[in-house]
């Protein structure tokens, strides 16, 4: 299946580069169904993708800039209610850079000096950059993840302080984000456990 834009899901796993001629285009997967071709490179599939969530792509590395300090090879928010955050592998001025949604890495491992990644869906796939530079991208991601619920949180409970003070109870919708908050909490436990799990291994 050959597309030329490409809509990021919460089954998307990745967007890494593939080489074709002059030109770089994207190969796709998604949790589950057959890889996804696109005539855009990832670099700009993320772009695409940020501009559908109403912000440029500049705009998304300033918040990641702002919130986790990172100041090269950032990752980025692209959907900030469903939290898609996404990794690079190189810096976004290279074309051949490749992009991998921190949800649905299981693992990875150092594999013949590349990096071998194993996803939630049990797919493994060996990636070009080295396992110390993969698991710095990918610890900056979960940086930037925690430091965004943070906030989320904070802003939250400001919130539920002054509405308070105008109601005895809580609305559905407050209730609702307290739900969100918790499984924020416990998605972030997971991400560390997985932390220990790799260091452990290696």
């Amino acid at each position: 299946m050959t597309r030329q834009h490409y809509t990021i899901n919460d089954n998307t796993m990745y967007v890494v580069a593939k080489e074709d001629g002059r030109y770089v285009e994207s190969t796709i997967c998604e949790l589950y169904g057959d890889p996804i071709k696109c005539l855009r490179s990832p670099n700009k599939v993320i772009e695409y993708n940020c501009k559908l969530h109403s912000q440029s792509y500049s705009a998304r590395k300033e918040l990641s800039r702002s919130l986790t300090e990172i100041r090269s090879k950032h990752p980025i928010i692209i959907d900030l209610f469903a939290s898609y955050i996404y990794f690079c592998t190189h810096s976004d001025r290279v074309q051949s850079n490749s992009w991998f949604n921190l949800k649905y890495i299981q693992n990875y491992y150092p594999y013949r000096g590349q990096t071998l990644v194993k996803f939630e869906n049990n797919e493994e796939l060996v990636v070009d950059i080295s396992y110390a530079s993969y698991n710095k991208q990918y610890l900056n991601a979960v940086k930037l993840y925690y430091k965004f619920n943070l906030e989320k949180e904070k802003y939250y409970k400001k919130n539920q302080k002054r509405e308070a003070s105008l109601y005895r109870h809580q609305s559905k919708e407050e209730d609702d984000m307290l739900y969100i908050n918790e499984a924020a909490k416990a998605t972030y436990i997971k991400l560390m456990r997985s932390i220990d799990e790799i260091n452990t291994i290696n």
